[in-house]
């Protein structure tokens, strides 16, 4: 199997060039081969990759046959995890810049499951297509422009009355905890000190979103606020068809 810009199809060996977006970070596709090792490493200071996941799963409050995206998959774990969720009606597609990352989201493909490299600012997907939309740990990788633009075309390929569920850094509240997360700030680099000096939840509001839940877990380290998109509004989306 070989990459396509629409997914996995048995063409050959070459992956096509993508003219990936300025704030990429081609180390993503270095470190694909120890990914999954690094999360769950990493993971373990913010609660847990499998505590992680599943608050994300319960926050998306997903249904059987339900068409999903994850944006920004990596590895594909969560994909895997929500295809389970949604049976083998539903439709999980997974989405991101590193041919590397989902070369191996593919060993943990599903029936139900696609894969597809793509620019979260521009998802090849029409208005409305999907009922549920995740994105883990991806916001605070992108400048704050873009951050925007991918928030809105997530509104835009949501159906009306679909759920967005966002987890991410927060900013801790404990002195020493604090201490510790800003050292791990410098490792991120700006974008992800740019984004916990934001509130994420008043980004959402301004991409078209009403917030409908949101919580700080892991002392106050991660945050998690869920969105539901309203009406599609004339001119508002790109009309992508």
């Amino acid at each position: 199997m070989t990459l396509t810009m629409s997914g996995y199809i048995s063409c050959g060996n070459t992956i096509p060039n993508m003219r990936k977006p300025k704030h990429y970070r081609e180390d993503c596709n270095r470190i694909a081969f120890i990914y999954d090792i690094l999360v769950r490493f990493i993971s373990s200071f913010f609660g847990g990759e499998q505590e992680l996941r599943r608050i994300t799963i319960d926050e998306m409050e997903l249904n059987p046959d339900q068409k999903v995206l994850d944006v920004c998959c990596g590895t594909g774990t969560l994909c895997a995890m929500i295809a389970e969720a949604v049976g083998s009606c539903g439709e999980v597609i997974g989405i991101d810049l590193s041919e590397n990352m989902l070369k191996k989201a593919e060993r943990k493909r599903k029936k139900n499951m696609d894969f597809e490299i793509a620019n979260a600012e521009e998802i090849p997907y029409p208005d409305g297509y999907f009922d549920r939309v995740c994105i883990t740990f991806g916001l605070h990788e992108m400048p704050y422009s873009v951050r925007m633009n991918v928030l809105r075309e997530i509104a835009r390929v949501l159906t009306a009355g679909g759920r967005i569920t966002v987890l991410d850094y927060a900013r801790p509240k404990n002195a020493l905890v604090g201490l510790l997360f800003n050292v791990w700030m410098l490792v991120e680099g700006a974008t992800a000190r740019d984004f916990i000096r934001r509130d994420l939840a008043s980004m959402m509001r301004s991409s078209g979103f009403d917030v409908c839940g949101e919580s700080v877990r892991w002392m106050n380290t991660i945050r998690v606020v869920s969105g539901v998109a309203g009406e599609i509004r004339e001119g508002s989306r790109n009309g992508r068809q």
